[in-house]
């Protein structure tokens, strides 16, 4: 037997995965301790915190409004994700409902990150060319941001109680056009996913996943049904119709990548009935006046939503002050590398990338 150390930006003499350099999980510190008989991988222990952010303890030292600027810094491929998770706990703790036409436009957006997140995961296991066409709509996507927010990596657009300021016309119009182009990639995806690098890699069952909290594309193909899109609805996505899943739940990397572009065919069909409610929503108000200092009511608030990886929590505790006591949260990316990393016992050292690049992770949001 002999232990090794895998993973991204390692020092010399440590065996250095290489994942593209257009992989979420090729941005920061990424480790692996394995230990191997022959080229056959024993046991795998992960070794995280080496770009641990501080979030949580930074939430307590930043007044409410200063938080949904912070939020969206761990996650770096989802931050809108992140920023409305905020926004939706404090607007449960506070009794805030946002007017409707802010609450259709957070969900275009939010489904517009989860397309940009799984189109980022995709890349490198399809094609070349069909890469370079996921970059390409990808580019799309965050061109839109900037042009909506201002900002092309950190939209801060998010406001507890609604939105920035409302979208015009051509800029909705264009997101429901950018999601009928993703659409109409999906069928070649599906077809050009190398199924015999990734049938029966890194399995993970449904118990397993549902003990280690695995949730978004890679509890969905443990056959977790656990989408709070339906399973617990939030926002208006109750008043939404979805396609039904299915895409195979074989607990094993091809069937995550193929929850990928589900998920991406599903997102292009709530986009195009975002888009319009929109339309028919008349142009009002998109956001509540709050008073200068904002400060949660006394009391515990837990909030979840389904971001791009899975499902993220938020606990606020609050002391009625302007800053929380507490703000503890829940990441999938945390969840899903703790289920995966059980499953790659038995894997040939060199199926080790496949079963990584279909963990979906964001390292910002594993050790935030």
């Amino acid at each position: 037997m002999r232990e090794v150390v895998v993973g991204v930006g390692l020092a010399p003499g440590d065996i250095t995965l290489d994942l593209g350099e257009f992989h979420p999980i090729s941005q920061g510190g990424f480790q692996l301790h394995l230990t191997l008989e022959g080229d056959t991988i024993l046991s795998a222990q992960p070794r995280i915190g080496f770009m641990h952010r501080g979030a949580e303890k930074l939430f307590e030292a930043r007044d409410y409004k200063q938080i949904m600027m912070l939020a969206n810094r761990h996650d770096w491929f989802s931050p809108f994700a992140s920023e409305l998770g905020v926004a939706l706990t404090l607007e449960t703790a506070m009794g805030i409902t946002p007017p409707v036409r802010a609450t259709w436009i957070r969900m275009l957006m939010a489904e517009l990150t989860r397309m940009n997140v799984h189109l980022a995961f995709l890349v490198g296991t399809i094609t070349d060319s069909q890469s370079r066409d996921c970059r390409t709509l990808r580019e799309k996507i965050t061109v839109w941001f900037e042009s909506a927010t201002g900002n092309r990596v950190h939209p801060m657009f998010a406001r507890i109680g609604g939105i920035a300021h409302d979208l015009d016309p051509e800029l909705i119009s264009a997101a429901g056009a950018i999601a009928t182009d993703i659409a109409g990639n999906l069928a070649a995806w599906r077809d050009s996913i190398n199924a015999a690098d990734l049938a029966g890699v890194a399995v993970l069952g449904m118990e397993s996943a549902l003990g280690h909290g695995a949730s978004g594309p890679v509890g969905h193909a443990s056959g977790l049904a656990n989408d709070l899109r339906l399973a617990s609805p939030y926002m208006l996505y109750s008043e939404l119709e979805f396609i039904e899943n299915t895409a195979p739940v074989d607990g094993d990397a091809r069937s995550r990548f193929l929850q990928l572009t589900h998920e991406l065919e599903q997102s292009a069909n709530l986009i195009d009935q975002c888009v319009s409610a929109i339309n028919g929503s008349r142009a009002t108000e998109v956001n509540v006046v709050l008073p200068k200092v904002v400060r949660a009511p006394e009391g515990t608030t837990y909030s979840w939503s389904e971001g791009p990886t899975g499902i993220n929590g938020w606990l606020l505790v609050s002391a009625g002050d302007k800053t929380p006591w507490r703000l503890k949260l829940r990441s999938a990316s945390f969840n899903n590398f703790d289920a995966l990393t059980k499953t790659l016992a038995g894997l040939h050292i060199d199926q080790l990338p496949a079963a990584i690049k279909s963990t979906f992770v964001v390292i910002g949001d594993l050790d935030r």
